[in-house]
Protein backbone atom coordinates (compact mmCIF):
# COMPACT_ATOMS: atom_id res chain seq x y z
CA UNK A 1 0.00 0.00 0.00
CA UNK A 2 0.97 3.65 -0.58
CA UNK A 3 -1.85 6.03 -0.47
CA UNK A 4 -1.27 6.85 -3.61
CA UNK A 5 -2.86 3.81 -6.10
CA UNK A 6 -2.26 1.06 -4.07
CA UNK A 7 -5.17 1.26 -0.93
CA UNK A 8 -5.27 -1.99 0.39
CA UNK A 9 -4.05 -2.86 4.08
CA UNK A 10 -0.85 -5.08 5.00
CA UNK A 11 0.96 -6.91 2.52
CA UNK A 12 -1.02 -9.46 0.35
CA UNK A 13 0.23 -11.98 -2.05
CA UNK A 14 -0.06 -10.93 -5.92
CA UNK A 15 0.22 -14.16 -7.96
CA UNK A 16 -3.08 -15.21 -7.91
CA UNK A 17 -2.61 -15.43 -11.76
CA UNK A 18 -1.13 -18.83 -11.56
CA UNK A 19 -4.00 -20.11 -9.85
CA UNK A 20 -6.65 -18.68 -12.73
CA UNK A 21 -4.31 -20.42 -14.57
CA UNK A 22 -4.27 -23.67 -13.59
CA UNK A 23 -7.89 -23.59 -12.82
CA UNK A 24 -8.41 -23.05 -16.96
CA UNK A 25 -5.95 -26.12 -17.48
CA UNK A 26 -7.82 -28.66 -15.28
CA UNK A 27 -11.42 -28.89 -17.11
CA UNK A 28 -9.49 -28.12 -20.51
CA UNK A 29 -7.07 -31.08 -19.67
CA UNK A 30 -9.91 -33.18 -18.54
CA UNK A 31 -11.89 -32.67 -21.59
CA UNK A 32 -8.95 -33.43 -23.82
CA UNK A 33 -7.87 -36.01 -22.75
CA UNK A 34 -10.80 -38.23 -20.71
CA UNK A 35 -13.58 -36.80 -22.88
CA UNK A 36 -15.23 -38.29 -26.01
CA UNK A 37 -13.47 -35.54 -28.24
CA UNK A 38 -16.50 -35.49 -30.74
CA UNK A 39 -18.79 -35.00 -27.66
CA UNK A 40 -18.24 -31.35 -27.35
CA UNK A 41 -17.13 -29.59 -30.18
CA UNK A 42 -15.29 -30.68 -33.27
CA UNK A 43 -11.76 -31.96 -33.21
CA UNK A 44 -11.09 -29.87 -35.92
CA UNK A 45 -11.51 -26.90 -33.06
CA UNK A 46 -9.16 -28.26 -30.16
CA UNK A 47 -6.61 -26.40 -31.62
CA UNK A 48 -8.05 -23.17 -30.97
CA UNK A 49 -8.16 -24.44 -27.14
CA UNK A 50 -4.64 -25.33 -27.43
CA UNK A 51 -3.50 -21.85 -28.95
CA UNK A 52 -5.05 -20.56 -25.70
CA UNK A 53 -3.60 -22.86 -23.64
CA UNK A 54 -0.11 -21.96 -24.92
CA UNK A 55 -0.52 -18.50 -25.75
CA UNK A 56 -2.42 -17.72 -22.46
CA UNK A 57 0.72 -19.52 -20.69
CA UNK A 58 3.07 -17.28 -22.21
CA UNK A 59 1.05 -14.08 -21.31
CA UNK A 60 0.60 -15.52 -17.46
CA UNK A 61 4.87 -16.46 -17.10
CA UNK A 62 5.20 -12.86 -18.64
CA UNK A 63 3.21 -11.70 -15.88
CA UNK A 64 4.67 -13.83 -13.27
CA UNK A 65 7.95 -12.72 -14.06
CA UNK A 66 7.27 -8.93 -13.78
CA UNK A 67 5.46 -9.87 -10.79
CA UNK A 68 8.67 -11.17 -9.06
CA UNK A 69 11.27 -9.05 -10.98
CA UNK A 70 10.00 -6.37 -12.33
CA UNK A 71 10.88 -6.57 -15.81
CA UNK A 72 11.70 -3.75 -18.34
CA UNK A 73 8.70 -2.86 -20.12
CA UNK A 74 10.30 -3.84 -23.74
CA UNK A 75 10.65 -7.24 -22.82
CA UNK A 76 7.19 -7.29 -21.62
CA UNK A 77 5.91 -6.10 -24.96
CA UNK A 78 8.41 -8.82 -26.92
CA UNK A 79 6.17 -11.42 -25.07
CA UNK A 80 2.93 -9.89 -25.95
CA UNK A 81 3.61 -10.09 -29.52
CA UNK A 82 4.93 -13.46 -29.13
CA UNK A 83 1.57 -14.73 -27.34
CA UNK A 84 -0.62 -12.78 -29.73
CA UNK A 85 1.24 -14.60 -32.49
CA UNK A 86 0.42 -17.48 -31.49
CA UNK A 87 -2.65 -16.70 -31.36
CA UNK A 88 -2.85 -15.27 -34.99
CA UNK A 89 -1.05 -18.75 -36.44
CA UNK A 90 -3.51 -20.72 -34.72
CA UNK A 91 -6.24 -19.15 -37.23
CA UNK A 92 -7.35 -16.65 -34.23
CA UNK A 93 -7.11 -13.25 -36.22
CA UNK A 94 -9.30 -10.10 -37.30
CA UNK A 95 -9.10 -10.47 -41.07
CA UNK A 96 -12.01 -7.71 -41.31
CA UNK A 97 -13.11 -4.73 -39.01
CA UNK A 98 -16.88 -4.00 -37.65
CA UNK A 99 -18.40 -1.20 -39.42
CA UNK A 100 -21.93 -0.44 -37.81
CA UNK A 101 -22.79 1.83 -40.51
CA UNK A 102 -21.88 -0.57 -43.14
CA UNK A 103 -20.64 -3.97 -44.31
CA UNK A 104 -17.42 -4.93 -42.32
CA UNK A 105 -13.81 -3.90 -43.64
CA UNK A 106 -11.95 -6.17 -45.21
CA UNK A 107 -7.64 -6.23 -44.06
CA UNK A 108 -6.05 -8.18 -45.82
CA UNK A 109 -1.95 -7.62 -45.67
CA UNK A 110 -3.28 -5.44 -42.29
CA UNK A 111 -4.59 -8.30 -40.57
CA UNK A 112 -1.40 -9.55 -38.65
CA UNK A 113 -1.36 -6.15 -37.00
CA UNK A 114 -4.52 -5.71 -36.18
CA UNK A 115 -4.32 -8.39 -34.62
CA UNK A 116 -0.99 -7.76 -32.38
CA UNK A 117 -2.73 -4.49 -31.52
CA UNK A 118 -6.24 -5.95 -30.23
CA UNK A 119 -4.64 -8.54 -27.80
CA UNK A 120 -1.96 -6.01 -26.67
CA UNK A 121 -5.13 -3.71 -25.54
CA UNK A 122 -6.94 -6.57 -23.92
CA UNK A 123 -4.02 -7.59 -21.85
CA UNK A 124 -2.91 -3.94 -21.45
CA UNK A 125 -6.49 -2.26 -20.38
CA UNK A 126 -7.06 -5.23 -18.23
CA UNK A 127 -3.66 -4.92 -16.30
CA UNK A 128 -4.01 -1.16 -15.80
CA UNK A 129 -7.74 -1.55 -14.64
CA UNK A 130 -6.52 -3.63 -12.05
CA UNK A 131 -6.62 -1.25 -9.22
CA UNK A 132 -9.31 -1.90 -6.44
CA UNK A 133 -10.00 -5.18 -4.79
CA UNK A 134 -12.32 -7.51 -6.89
CA UNK A 135 -12.18 -4.49 -9.59
CA UNK A 136 -10.47 -6.16 -12.85
CA UNK A 137 -11.64 -10.08 -12.26
CA UNK A 138 -15.27 -8.73 -11.54
CA UNK A 139 -15.76 -7.01 -14.53
CA UNK A 140 -13.56 -9.87 -16.96
CA UNK A 141 -16.32 -12.39 -15.05
CA UNK A 142 -19.06 -10.12 -16.88
CA UNK A 143 -17.47 -9.58 -20.14
CA UNK A 144 -16.69 -13.57 -20.44
CA UNK A 145 -20.22 -14.20 -19.13
CA UNK A 146 -21.59 -12.19 -22.20
CA UNK A 147 -19.49 -13.74 -24.14
CA UNK A 148 -21.00 -17.52 -23.13
CA UNK A 149 -24.16 -15.88 -24.04
CA UNK A 150 -23.02 -14.98 -27.54
CA UNK A 151 -21.50 -18.30 -28.31
CA UNK A 152 -24.74 -20.18 -26.81
CA UNK A 153 -26.73 -17.34 -29.20
CA UNK A 154 -24.74 -18.38 -32.28
CA UNK A 155 -24.48 -22.19 -31.81
CA UNK A 156 -20.14 -21.81 -31.39
CA UNK A 157 -19.49 -25.01 -29.25
CA UNK A 158 -16.21 -23.88 -28.77
CA UNK A 159 -16.57 -20.46 -27.17
CA UNK A 160 -19.22 -22.05 -25.08
CA UNK A 161 -16.30 -24.55 -23.95
CA UNK A 162 -13.78 -21.86 -23.36
CA UNK A 163 -16.13 -19.53 -22.14
CA UNK A 164 -17.61 -22.04 -19.20
CA UNK A 165 -13.45 -22.97 -17.97
CA UNK A 166 -12.43 -19.21 -18.26
CA UNK A 167 -16.15 -17.91 -16.07
CA UNK A 168 -15.37 -20.60 -13.46
CA UNK A 169 -11.66 -19.90 -13.19
CA UNK A 170 -12.24 -15.96 -12.63
CA UNK A 171 -15.26 -16.76 -10.48
CA UNK A 172 -13.43 -19.14 -8.15
CA UNK A 173 -10.61 -16.51 -7.91
CA UNK A 174 -12.73 -13.53 -7.16
CA UNK A 175 -13.98 -15.27 -4.23
CA UNK A 176 -10.75 -14.18 -2.67
CA UNK A 177 -10.54 -11.05 -4.60
CA UNK A 178 -13.35 -9.24 -3.82
CA UNK A 179 -12.64 -6.40 -1.05
CA UNK A 180 -10.93 -6.83 1.32
CA UNK A 181 -9.05 -9.09 -0.88
CA UNK A 182 -6.70 -12.10 0.83
CA UNK A 183 -5.01 -12.52 -2.94
CA UNK A 184 -4.53 -10.48 -5.92
CA UNK A 185 -4.30 -11.54 -9.62
CA UNK A 186 -1.05 -9.53 -10.49
CA UNK A 187 0.19 -8.74 -13.63
CA UNK A 188 -0.23 -12.98 -14.26
CA UNK A 189 -3.58 -12.56 -13.76
CA UNK A 190 -4.30 -9.65 -15.97
CA UNK A 191 -2.16 -10.77 -18.66
CA UNK A 192 -3.59 -14.13 -19.26
CA UNK A 193 -7.17 -13.18 -18.59
CA UNK A 194 -6.71 -10.29 -20.89
CA UNK A 195 -5.71 -12.75 -23.41
CA UNK A 196 -8.11 -14.95 -22.73
CA UNK A 197 -10.70 -12.58 -23.28
CA UNK A 198 -8.97 -11.28 -26.63
CA UNK A 199 -8.71 -14.63 -27.53
CA UNK A 200 -12.29 -15.44 -26.55
CA UNK A 201 -13.99 -12.71 -28.01
CA UNK A 202 -12.69 -13.87 -31.67
CA UNK A 203 -13.81 -17.46 -30.99
CA UNK A 204 -17.51 -16.72 -29.41
CA UNK A 205 -18.08 -14.13 -32.28
CA UNK A 206 -17.20 -16.28 -34.73
CA UNK A 207 -21.13 -17.12 -35.92
CA UNK A 208 -21.69 -13.81 -35.75
CA UNK A 209 -22.87 -11.12 -37.85
CA UNK A 210 -19.92 -10.09 -39.65
CA UNK A 211 -20.93 -6.22 -39.15
CA UNK A 212 -21.07 -6.42 -35.44
CA UNK A 213 -18.37 -9.22 -34.51
CA UNK A 214 -15.58 -7.73 -33.04
CA UNK A 215 -17.89 -4.82 -31.85
CA UNK A 216 -19.64 -7.07 -29.33
CA UNK A 217 -16.32 -7.45 -27.04
CA UNK A 218 -15.24 -4.01 -27.91
CA UNK A 219 -18.83 -2.64 -26.27
CA UNK A 220 -18.33 -5.58 -23.22
CA UNK A 221 -14.90 -4.48 -22.76
CA UNK A 222 -15.73 -0.89 -22.73
CA UNK A 223 -14.74 0.50 -19.15
CA UNK A 224 -11.54 -0.73 -19.10
CA UNK A 225 -10.77 0.28 -22.86
CA UNK A 226 -11.69 3.64 -22.25
CA UNK A 227 -9.40 3.88 -18.56
CA UNK A 228 -6.47 2.60 -20.85
CA UNK A 229 -7.20 5.49 -23.47
CA UNK A 230 -7.81 7.96 -20.92
CA UNK A 231 -4.32 6.75 -19.34
CA UNK A 232 -2.60 6.78 -22.33
CA UNK A 233 -4.38 10.77 -23.09
CA UNK A 234 -3.70 12.52 -19.99
CA UNK A 235 0.11 10.85 -19.97
CA UNK A 236 0.30 12.07 -23.11
CA UNK A 237 -0.89 15.70 -22.51
CA UNK A 238 1.16 16.30 -19.93
CA UNK A 239 4.61 14.79 -21.81
CA UNK A 240 4.86 11.76 -19.41
CA UNK A 241 5.98 8.61 -20.60
CA UNK A 242 2.98 6.32 -21.36
CA UNK A 243 4.34 3.50 -19.36
CA UNK A 244 4.55 5.80 -16.48
CA UNK A 245 1.83 4.85 -13.46
CA UNK A 246 -0.03 7.78 -12.10
CA UNK A 247 -3.00 8.15 -9.48
CA UNK A 248 -5.68 9.28 -12.42
CA UNK A 249 -7.31 6.45 -13.18
CA UNK A 250 -10.96 6.03 -13.27
CA UNK A 251 -11.53 4.49 -9.97
CA UNK A 252 -8.92 6.56 -8.47
CA UNK A 253 -10.98 9.69 -9.20
CA UNK A 254 -14.07 8.12 -8.29
CA UNK A 255 -12.60 7.39 -4.25
CA UNK A 256 -10.94 10.93 -4.63
CA UNK A 257 -15.09 12.18 -5.10
CA UNK A 258 -15.66 10.38 -1.14
CA UNK A 259 -16.72 7.00 -2.69
CA UNK A 260 -15.30 3.93 -0.55
CA UNK A 261 -12.98 1.23 -2.44
CA UNK A 262 -16.46 -1.31 -2.12
CA UNK A 263 -18.62 1.20 -3.35
CA UNK A 264 -16.90 2.53 -6.31
CA UNK A 265 -16.42 -1.31 -7.26
CA UNK A 266 -20.21 -1.99 -6.92
CA UNK A 267 -20.07 1.17 -9.20
CA UNK A 268 -18.13 -0.30 -12.24
CA UNK A 269 -19.96 -3.68 -11.83
CA UNK A 270 -23.17 -2.14 -12.55
CA UNK A 271 -21.84 -0.04 -15.52
CA UNK A 272 -20.07 -3.04 -16.91
CA UNK A 273 -23.30 -4.94 -16.34
CA UNK A 274 -24.77 -2.31 -18.46
CA UNK A 275 -22.69 -2.17 -21.22
CA UNK A 276 -22.52 -6.06 -21.68
CA UNK A 277 -26.43 -6.21 -21.93
CA UNK A 278 -26.08 -3.66 -24.62
CA UNK A 279 -23.37 -6.17 -26.49
CA UNK A 280 -26.02 -8.62 -25.75
CA UNK A 281 -28.79 -6.51 -27.82
CA UNK A 282 -26.72 -5.95 -30.92
CA UNK A 283 -26.50 -9.95 -30.66
CA UNK A 284 -30.47 -10.27 -30.40
CA UNK A 285 -31.10 -7.51 -32.65
CA UNK A 286 -28.47 -9.18 -35.43
CA UNK A 287 -27.12 -5.57 -35.85
CA UNK A 288 -30.15 -3.13 -36.15
CA UNK A 289 -29.49 -1.45 -32.93
CA UNK A 290 -25.66 -1.39 -33.54
CA UNK A 291 -25.64 2.56 -34.36
CA UNK A 292 -28.39 3.58 -31.74
CA UNK A 293 -26.16 2.15 -29.21
CA UNK A 294 -22.75 3.00 -30.22
CA UNK A 295 -24.16 6.91 -29.98
CA UNK A 296 -25.37 6.47 -26.43
CA UNK A 297 -22.78 4.97 -25.13
CA UNK A 298 -20.04 7.26 -26.54
CA UNK A 299 -22.70 10.12 -25.20
CA UNK A 300 -22.61 8.86 -21.75
CA UNK A 301 -19.30 8.18 -21.40
CA UNK A 302 -18.30 11.72 -22.67
CA UNK A 303 -20.82 12.98 -20.12
CA UNK A 304 -19.38 11.29 -17.70
CA UNK A 305 -16.17 12.30 -18.05
CA UNK A 306 -17.26 16.23 -17.93
CA UNK A 307 -18.07 15.44 -14.56
CA UNK A 308 -15.04 13.15 -13.33
CA UNK A 309 -12.34 14.67 -15.39
CA UNK A 310 -10.70 11.40 -15.93
CA UNK A 311 -8.99 13.51 -18.72
CA UNK A 312 -8.85 17.15 -18.60
CA UNK A 313 -9.79 17.96 -22.70
CA UNK A 314 -8.35 21.77 -21.81
CA UNK A 315 -4.71 19.67 -20.99
CA UNK A 316 -4.91 17.59 -24.60
CA UNK A 317 -6.33 21.08 -26.05
CA UNK A 318 -2.59 22.82 -24.77
CA UNK A 319 -0.46 19.33 -25.78
CA UNK A 320 -1.91 19.60 -29.50
CA UNK A 321 -1.69 23.35 -29.71
CA UNK A 322 2.27 22.90 -28.57
CA UNK A 323 3.13 19.84 -30.81
CA UNK A 324 1.37 22.28 -33.72
CA UNK A 325 3.45 25.14 -32.75
CA UNK A 326 6.82 23.40 -32.74
CA UNK A 327 6.12 21.74 -36.11
CA UNK A 328 5.82 25.67 -37.36
CA UNK A 329 8.64 26.50 -35.55
CA UNK A 330 10.46 23.23 -37.08
CA UNK A 331 9.12 23.89 -40.20
CA UNK A 332 10.52 27.78 -40.20
CA UNK A 333 14.02 27.24 -38.41
CA UNK A 334 15.27 23.62 -38.98
CA UNK A 335 15.65 23.79 -43.16
CA UNK A 336 17.99 27.64 -42.52
CA UNK A 337 19.77 26.04 -39.73
CA UNK A 338 20.29 22.87 -42.17
CA UNK A 339 21.39 25.10 -44.99
CA UNK A 340 23.97 27.25 -43.07
CA UNK A 341 25.54 23.74 -41.89
CA UNK A 342 26.04 22.72 -45.32
CA UNK A 343 26.99 25.91 -46.43
CA UNK A 344 29.91 26.10 -43.55
CA UNK A 345 31.20 22.71 -44.73
CA UNK A 346 31.95 24.10 -48.29
CA UNK A 347 33.34 27.85 -46.98
CA UNK A 348 37.10 28.14 -47.83
CA UNK A 349 37.74 30.73 -44.56
CA UNK A 350 36.54 31.37 -41.14
CA UNK A 351 34.91 34.70 -41.70
CA UNK A 352 32.35 33.26 -44.91
CA UNK A 353 31.27 30.70 -42.41
CA UNK A 354 30.84 32.44 -39.17
CA UNK A 355 28.54 34.66 -41.87
CA UNK A 356 26.53 31.71 -42.58
CA UNK A 357 26.31 30.72 -38.88
CA UNK A 358 25.27 34.54 -37.83
CA UNK A 359 22.15 34.11 -40.38
CA UNK A 360 21.36 30.69 -38.75
CA UNK A 361 21.19 32.51 -35.26
CA UNK A 362 18.93 35.09 -36.38
CA UNK A 363 16.74 32.49 -37.90
CA UNK A 364 16.57 31.17 -34.28
CA UNK A 365 15.57 34.05 -33.12
CA UNK A 366 18.85 34.80 -30.32
CA UNK A 367 19.65 37.76 -28.74
CA UNK A 368 23.40 35.77 -28.83
CA UNK A 369 25.63 33.16 -29.65
CA UNK A 370 29.24 32.52 -29.33
CA UNK A 371 31.12 29.64 -30.12
CA UNK A 372 34.67 28.39 -27.80
CA UNK A 373 37.20 26.02 -27.71
CA UNK A 374 38.52 24.95 -24.72
CA UNK A 375 42.39 23.24 -25.85
CA UNK A 376 45.11 23.09 -23.60
CA UNK A 377 43.82 25.07 -20.48
CA UNK A 378 43.07 28.37 -22.21
CA UNK A 379 39.79 29.10 -23.89
CA UNK A 380 40.11 30.03 -27.61
CA UNK A 381 36.94 31.81 -28.98
CA UNK A 382 36.34 31.28 -32.63
CA UNK A 383 33.72 34.19 -33.28
CA UNK A 384 31.73 35.67 -30.36
CA UNK A 385 28.14 37.52 -32.23
CA UNK A 386 25.84 39.58 -30.39
CA UNK A 387 22.45 40.82 -31.82
CA UNK A 388 20.65 43.17 -30.44
CA UNK A 389 21.98 43.40 -26.92
CA UNK A 390 21.25 46.45 -26.14
CA UNK A 391 17.53 45.91 -26.50
CA UNK A 392 17.49 42.67 -23.97
CA UNK A 393 20.12 44.35 -21.77
CA UNK A 394 17.78 47.53 -21.66
CA UNK A 395 14.46 45.11 -21.26
CA UNK A 396 16.12 43.17 -18.53
CA UNK A 397 16.67 46.57 -15.88
CA UNK A 398 12.48 46.96 -16.59
CA UNK A 399 10.31 46.06 -13.70
CA UNK A 400 7.49 45.69 -16.05
CA UNK A 401 5.87 41.79 -16.16
CA UNK A 402 5.26 41.85 -19.45
CA UNK A 403 8.93 42.33 -20.50
CA UNK A 404 10.82 38.82 -22.32
CA UNK A 405 12.49 36.83 -20.33
CA UNK A 406 15.40 35.52 -21.68
CA UNK A 407 17.54 32.28 -20.86
CA UNK A 408 21.36 31.31 -21.09
CA UNK A 409 22.31 27.74 -22.51
CA UNK A 410 25.66 27.30 -22.31
CA UNK A 411 26.64 23.54 -22.82
CA UNK A 412 29.53 21.10 -24.37
CA UNK A 413 28.93 20.57 -28.07
CA UNK A 414 31.99 17.55 -28.37
CA UNK A 415 34.88 16.09 -26.64
CA UNK A 416 36.95 15.92 -29.30
CA UNK A 417 40.10 14.77 -26.88
CA UNK A 418 41.33 14.86 -23.24
CA UNK A 419 42.35 18.80 -23.83
CA UNK A 420 39.72 19.86 -26.19
CA UNK A 421 36.15 20.87 -25.54
CA UNK A 422 33.85 22.51 -27.71
CA UNK A 423 31.51 24.53 -26.18
CA UNK A 424 28.21 27.20 -27.66
CA UNK A 425 26.98 29.45 -25.77
CA UNK A 426 23.62 30.84 -26.58
CA UNK A 427 20.67 33.69 -25.45
CA UNK A 428 17.23 33.90 -26.36
CA UNK A 429 13.65 34.38 -25.43
CA UNK A 430 12.06 31.98 -27.23
CA UNK A 431 11.53 28.31 -25.65
CA UNK A 432 14.52 27.11 -24.72
CA UNK A 433 13.08 23.87 -25.11
CA UNK A 434 13.27 24.30 -28.91
CA UNK A 435 16.94 24.99 -28.84
CA UNK A 436 17.85 21.44 -27.04
CA UNK A 437 15.68 19.58 -29.57
CA UNK A 438 17.93 20.96 -32.31
CA UNK A 439 21.41 20.39 -30.35
CA UNK A 440 22.29 17.71 -32.77
CA UNK A 441 22.21 20.76 -35.71
CA UNK A 442 24.02 22.67 -33.53
CA UNK A 443 26.69 20.28 -32.98
CA UNK A 444 27.42 20.26 -36.53
CA UNK A 445 27.44 23.92 -37.04
CA UNK A 446 29.80 24.32 -34.04
CA UNK A 447 32.25 21.06 -35.47
CA UNK A 448 32.25 22.98 -38.52
CA UNK A 449 33.20 26.30 -37.69
CA UNK A 450 36.16 24.48 -35.43
CA UNK A 451 37.26 22.63 -38.83
CA UNK A 452 37.50 25.68 -40.22
CA UNK A 453 40.08 27.65 -37.54
CA UNK A 454 42.05 24.67 -37.73
CA UNK A 455 41.41 23.21 -34.12
CA UNK A 456 40.54 19.66 -35.62
CA UNK A 457 39.17 17.52 -38.61
CA UNK A 458 36.29 15.43 -39.04
CA UNK A 459 37.10 11.67 -39.47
Amino acid sequence: PDAYRKFHAGVIPRCGGVAIYISFLVPVFIFLFFIKKESLLATSHHYQVWVIVIGGGIAMLMGLADDIWNIRVRWKILFQVIAATVAYSGNLRIDNLSNPFGSAIELGFFSYPATLLWFFVCMNAINIFDGLDGLAAGVSLFVTFTLLGVSLTFGNDTGVFISACLSGAILGFLVYNFSPASIFMGDSGSMFIGFGIAALGLVSSYKAETATALLIPIIALFLPFFDLISAALRRWSKFLPLTMPDGKHLHHVMISKGLSTRRTVVYLYIVCIVLCGAALIIVFSRGSATATIVFIIAGVFIVGNHFLKVVDINEIRRRITHDRLRHQWNKEHLAPLIKATDQVKACENLEDAWRYCVVAFKNLELSSASINVFENAEWNSLREWEYNESYISENQKSSDSSTPWTWTLECPIELTNETRLIVMKLKGKNDSSEIRSIMPLLNDLAAGMSEKNGFYKHA
